[in-house]
């Protein structure tokens, strides 16, 4: 039997140096930001084709919520990219509690860079 997903994703592209916000997040971690821990199970640091990736994946109230937070360079300065999803029947009620956490996420982690 097939199990509803719910998904969502966010962008902003920022000012902020991508090599000041790539240093904090390779020496300092996830754990070093307010803004990042609503979503308290981050995975190991990614990196790869000039970009970095942190994903996220736990269970909630037997709902499956997994995401990514990709930091990418742009000639203006960074572009973020927040991408999540939750899986199961149990993310009918759950959906709407990942959103409130993640409601402007990118916004709150470029005011602490």
């Amino acid at each position: 039997m097939k199990r509803p997903v719910f998904s969502f994703e966010a962008e902003l592209l920022t000012d902020a140096p991508y090599d000041h916000a790539a240093a904090r997040l390779r020496q300092e971690g996830p754990q070093a930001f307010n803004s990042l821990r609503p979503l308290a199970t981050w995975g190991a640091l990614e990196e790869g084709d000039g970009r970095l990736a942190l994903c996220w994946n736990r269970r909630v109230a037997g709902a499956e919520e997994a995401g990514t937070l990709v930091l990418s360079p742009d000639p203006k300065g960074a572009h973020l990219r927040l991408e999540g999803r939750m899986k199961g029947w149990s993310a009918f009620l759950l959906f709407g509690l990942l959103r409130w956490r993640t409601d402007r996420l990118l916004d709150r982690f470029v005011e602490e860079l």
